[in-house]
C-alpha cells in the first residue's frame, strides 16, 4: 500500500531477507526457494507495497505449508511446449519461485525468438506481479505478468464474488531514465489494503468495497468478512466500473481458463484461509529489437515518458508522476533507512520465530525528519 505514513520501526533490507530464508527453511523449503520468496516479499516491502510484503509471510506461506496444503518441495511439470510458449504446472509449491521459473522460461524463449509466453497452474499467491515483469528489464525486453486470485470482488451490477483482484504487470525498459513499471489490481483495491485499513483503523474510501447486500461500505472489516471489492472504476458504469470488471475477467480468462487451472466460482476461497493450488499465471517476455532498434526505442521511451512528468498539475499538486516512480523513490528511500514494518506486523513475525524457534528479525526506530 502506497502513500501511507510509514512505521518508524525499520529493518535493514538484508536482515529482512535473512529472517524469511530463516522461517521457510525451518519448514523444509529449499534454499534456492526460499531466497526467491525473500526476493520477491522484499521488494514489495522496499517499493512501498507493505501489503505484499513480510506482512504476508506468516498467513500465507508458513501456516499453509505447515497445514499441508501448500507444498514445501513441489515438482514442476511441462504440460506442453512450442518454440514461443510453455505450459507448466507448478506442482502446488510457493508462488514465488514458481512465478520466477515460468517468467526465465518466458525470457529464454523471446531470447530465441523474439517473443515468449507461459502459462502456470496449480500455483500459489505469488506477491507483487511487478517482480516478474521487471524480470525482463535487463534483456532489453518488455515483461509481463499476471495473475488470478481467490475470489474477492462482485462483478459490474453483482452481488456474488466472482473474480478476483487479477492484478496486471507490465515492464518496459527505457534509455538513461527509469523504466516504465505499471502494476495494478483490476479492482479498485486489493484486498491487502483493505488489511492495512483495518490494522490502522482507518475507513475505507468510497467505491473501493461493498457489503453483502452490494451496497458501499467504508468499514475494512466487513469488507473483508460478509463483503466483497469492487472492481476498478467502482460501483456500477458511470465511473468505469466495468472496465475494470472487463480487465479482471481477461486476466481470469488467461490465468485460468488458458493455463487448465481452477477458474469462476472454484477459485472462491477465503482469501486468508489454509488452502492451495489454486492460482493460475500468465506471463510474457517481448523483444524489443525484434521490433525497432532498442537504444532508439529507448531514447523516445525516455522522451514520452518526460513529456509526461513535466505536465502542468492541477491546483495544489507538486508534480505529475509516471507508473514506477513512487515505488522507485521507496526503495531507493528504505534502502537508505530501513525497511518500515507495521507493529502489528512485527506481533506476528515475533511470533512465528517463536513458533518456529529461529531468531527474531532485529529492528530499530527511525524518527521522522
Amino acid at each position: 500500500m502506497i502513500g501511507e505514513e510509514p512505521s518508524k520501526i525499520r529493518a535493514n533490507e538484508a536482515d529482512e531477507r535473512a529472517f524469511i530464508v530463516r522461517a521457510l527453511t525451518a519448514l523444509d523449503v529449499s534454499q534456492s526457494d526460499a531466497r526467491d520468496v525473500a526476493d520477491v516479499l522484499v521488494a514489495a516491502d522496499l517499493r512501498g507495497v507493505e501489503s505484499h510484503g513480510i506482512a504476508r509471510l506468516d498467513t500465507f506461506y508458513c501456516r499453509r505449508i505447515e497445514a499441508g496444503v501448500v507444498a514445501a518441495r513441489p515438482q514442476y511439470t511441462v504440460l506442453r511446449e512450442s518454440p514461443t510458449q510453455i505450459a507448466l504446472d507448478a506442482g502446488n509449491g510457493l508462488g514465488h519461485p514458481a512465478g520466477i521459473h515460468a517468467m526465465r522460461a518466458a525470457i529464454a524463449k523471446a531470447e530465441q525468438t523474439g517473443i515468449g509466453l507461459a502459462t502456470l497452474r496449480n500455483s500459489n499467491h505469488f506477491g507483487i506481479g511487478a517482480y516478474y515483469a521487471m524480470m525482463a528489464l535487463d534483456r532489453g525486453m518488455i515483461g509481463l505478468a499476471m495473475t488470478n486470485s481467490t475470489h474477492l470482488a462482485v462483478p459490474t451490477f453483482g452481488r456474488q464474488k466472482t473474480q478476483g483482484t487479477n492484478p496486471i504487470a507490465v515492464a518496459i525498459p527505457a534509455a538513461d531514465g527509469p523504466p516504465y513499471v505499471l502494476d495494478m489490481a483490476t479492482t479498485a483495491v486489493t484486498f491487502g489494503r483493505l488489511e492495512v485499513s483495518d490494522r490502522k483503523s482507518k475507513e475505507l474510501k468510497p467505491g473501493w468495497a461493498v457489503d453483502a447486500d452490494g451496497r458501499e461500505t467504508r468499514d475494512p472489516r466487513i469488507a473483508m468478512t460478509t463483503g466483497a471489492l469492487l472492481p476498478l472504476g467502482g460501483y456500477g458504469t458511470e465511473n468505469g466500473g466495468h472496465k475494470g470488471y472487463g480487465l479482471g475477467a481477461l486476466v481470469e480468462i488467461l490465468c485460468g481458463v488458458l493455463s487448465g487451472g481452477p477458474f469462476g466460482t472454484d477459485l472462491g476461497l477465503d482469501e486468508r484461509g489454509l488452502h492451495g493450488g489454486t492460482v493460475g499465471n500468465f506471463f510474457g517476455a517481448f523483444r524489443v529489437d525484434a521490433i525497432r532498434d532498442l537504444p532508439l526505442f529507448g531514447r523516445d521511451l525516455d522522451r514520452q515518458l518526460g513529456l509526461l512528468r513535466a505536465g502542468r498539475t492541477s491546483p495544489g499538486v507538486e508534480r505529475v508522476l509516471v507508473a514506477g516512480d513512487p515505488e522507485r523513490e521507496h526503495t531507493e528511500r528504505y534502502r537508505s533507512e530501513g525497511v518500515p514494518i507495521d507493529p502489528k506486523v512485527w506481533e506476528t513475525i515475533d511470533a512465528l520465530a517463536d513458533r518456529l524457534g529461529i531468531a527474531k528479525l532485529d529492528r530499530f526506530v527511525v524518527e521522522p525528519v
